[in-house]
């Protein structure tokens, strides 16, 4: 009788667990769209960019340091696939949307609109999100990842990566990649 009152009590915490959990994180969004052939899913460590570590000063690189890779997760809109993208849309919108992620800047015109997200504090963030969609062409979801990252340390290494042309390096590894 006793066993049987522990198999309940331990299936009911995790119902209960399980149960709490309405919303789908991006991590679950990731995991289950990798195997999707209407998704591109990109890991990219901060090396592929190139940046010689003697062409940065000490604050750049402690910046880039405290990143460690890119989460690139793509759904390229197709004749093919026109009718999963509106569902797509729907899923990744509740998730960012939702009470974990705070909004940092939001662009938006006729063809496209984005948002820059964070998770966590400002001082501390554990994800920088960044989420763009064309109604013509699909939709990106960007997640930098990392331990110490801070925004202001984005900010600074996004400085060195414009000035030492990273960004082209990194276009031109991915290039080859795919």
């Amino acid at each position: 009788m006793r066993n049987k009152m522990k198999k309940l009590l331990i299936f009911a915490v995790v119902v209960a667990f399980v149960g709490c959990s309405k919303t789908q994180s991006i991590q679950e969004y990731y995991v289950a769209k990798s195997e999707d052939p209407n998704f591109l899913v990109i890991d990219i460590p901060t090396s592929i960019l190139g940046i010689k570590n003697e062409v940065l000063n000490e604050e750049e690189q402690a910046a880039l340091d405290s990143f460690q890779k890119l989460n690139v997760l793509m759904f390229r809109k197709t004749v093919a696939n026109a009718d999963q993208f509106p569902e797509e849309l729907k899923a990744i919108c509740q998730i960012i949307d939702g009470e974990q992620f705070d909004p940092l800047m939001t662009l938006s015109d006729r063809q496209f609109s984005g948002k820059l997200l964070l998770e966590g504090s400002v001082e501390r963030p554990d994800e920088i999100v960044f989420f763009g969609s064309a109604s013509d062409e699909g939709f990106l979801l960007a997640r930098l990842i990392g331990s110490k990252m801070q925004v202001e340390k984005a900010v600074v290494l996004a400085k060195a990566l414009e000035r030492e042309g990273a960004l082209d390096n990194a276009v031109e590894a991915i290039g080859q990649i795919l």
